[in-house]
């Protein structure tokens, strides 16, 4: 590959130990591969938390459940264990910083599990790739780097979902191969949101970048049309020390904020489900701001991400 020297030795693959989900059969014509977000919640870990942590381990299978389990209908959902930057860290580090150490081990992992998955286990099957946070900023290195090297495993991408962290104008200049979604069902394709009230403008968030785009994970447009929550098949809270999570008696709007990039959620009602609200660590405000909804970007809109995994799958195997 012709790319950044990959730092360290990977994970081994092979294990199956190294794998939040691998499925014994893979009865389904497409999969997923699920990049988590961060889950090492260990103060005393390392900035780079290793794979066998237990508390990321922990973390990491109750956000495949809050957040994978949403593809579990349509596709095999594969996640392998990742290195990633320490999620108690995040606050005390800059951007660069954090960048700096997402380009080290956790990308070297990542890269190796995408090798192991496509030369034993993907057997020729279109795939979806998705991520979350920290996932999907893995995922948009993926996109850039590792897919342009390896063009016959970009071929057979339905679309990745890169959610929880900005897709930029920027980004798509420097990558022309990479292509936004446009629609609910265009292919090879990047769907992304960031998801936030309106009392976030003008306040800063790490996963919020100048240039962001998003389309609206409910009505798939990516100009300001508002969708009603009429058009919202079920939100849902996710829990914070459990697998599961509480369906929600009114459902999210949503509407994009073009000038920030961002999905906004307007129904006040929400507001106490902010990543403050749901966590009462007032900390994370200086971090994401006052009404970002990063906890729920999936869960407010998951049975959307279900039927539009649906929708693209389909026209998959139409096209």
């Amino acid at each position: 590959m012709d790319q950044k020297p990959l730092v360290g030795t990977a994970s081994d693959y092979s294990q199956k130990r190294n794998w939040l989900s691998q499925p014994e059969t893979a009865d389904k014509a497409v999969d997923l591969v699920y990049l988590y977000p961060s889950s090492c919640e260990d103060p005393l870990a390392d900035t780079i938390c290793s794979v066998d942590n237990a508390i990321m381990r922990i973390t990491a299978k109750r956000n495949f459940a809050q957040q994978a389990s949403a593809f579990e209908p349509v596709a095999n959902l594969f996640a392998p264990y990742w290195r990633q930057v320490n999620g108690t860290k995040l606050s005390k580090m800059t951007f660069e910083e954090i960048d700096e150490a997402e380009w080290a081990e956790p990308r070297t992992d990542v890269y190796a599990a995408l090798d192991y998955y496509f030369e034993n286990l993907n057997q020729g099957r279109p795939y979806f790739l998705a991520g979350h946070s920290q996932g999907s900023r893995l995922s948009y290195m993926v996109l850039s780097e590792y897919m342009k090297e390896h063009p016959e495993h970009y071929s057979k991408m339905i679309a990745a979902y890169c959610i929880g962290d900005s897709l930029t104008r920027t980004y798509l200049e420097k990558n022309p191969h990479v292509k936004a979604a446009e629609r609910a069902d265009d292919l090879g394709v990047v769907v992304s949101w960031n998801t936030e009230g309106p009392a976030n403008k003008g306040k800063d968030s790490l996963v919020v970048s100048p240039e962001a785009m998003s389309i609206n994970p409910l009505n798939w447009c990516v100009d300001e049309t508002p969708a009603d929550s009429q058009l919202n098949l079920g939100s849902f809270v996710p829990h914070l020390l459990t697998p599961g999570m509480d369906e929600l008696p009114i459902k999210a709007d949503a509407v994009i904020d073009l000038e920030r990039g961002t999905v906004m959620v307007m129904n006040p009602a929400f507001e106490k489900y902010t990543i403050t609200g749901l966590t009462g660590m007032q900390n994370l405000e200086k971090v994401f701001g006052p009404a970002s909804y990063h906890g729920c970007d999936y869960s407010f809109f998951y049975l959307n991400i279900r039927e539009n995994a649906r929708l693209r799958a389909e026209a998959w195997f139409k096209k």
